[in-house]
């Protein structure tokens, strides 16, 4: 009885685990991506790999003090996100005086040479306002 009462329990975890992944995947594909301008990026080396702490160039606009709960940001045609203007509108909200985005982007060991360059973070809109790193653009929007 033990043992079918825990492969139902783990029958059960499976199934909710792979639901759960299932609708991620489908969240990211129909996201609406977007191109944030990074400022200066910060490599750092980790035990487990290498990241770069993140910065936008419309968190410097204003110090950390002074944010509003929210800022509201406009997506150009090409997806390029500006502080004015007009386009698709997108609101970030603060937490503890810092935007609610992905400040950290972890590669593979080694290949810090290979973003250096990084001019835009490609991100993903989701449908419940969160926003979700895809990863890092040059210049013309070309995936590194």
């Amino acid at each position: 009885m033990r043992a079918k009462l825990f492969f139902l329990c783990a029958c059960l975890l499976a199934g909710s685990l792979g639901g759960y992944a299932i609708s991620t995947q489908r969240a990211r594909t129909q996201a609406h991506v977007v191109y944030l301008k990074i400022a200066p990026i910060d490599p750092r080396a980790l035990l487990s790999g290498d990241y770069m702490e993140l910065s936008y160039d419309f968190e410097n606009l204003s110090r950390p003090w002074e944010r509003k709960e929210s800022l509201t940001l406009y997506a150009d045609k090409n997806g390029v996100v500006h502080v004015n203007g007009t386009g698709k509108p997108l609101t970030l909200r603060t937490h503890f005086m810092r935007y609610r985005l992905p400040h950290q982007f972890y590669f593979q060991e080694g290949q810090g040479k290979k973003y250096e360059n990084a001019a835009y973070a490609k991100a993903a809109v989701l449908s419940n306002g969160s926003i979700l790193l895809l990863g890092l653009t040059d210049e013309n929007l070309n995936v590194l």
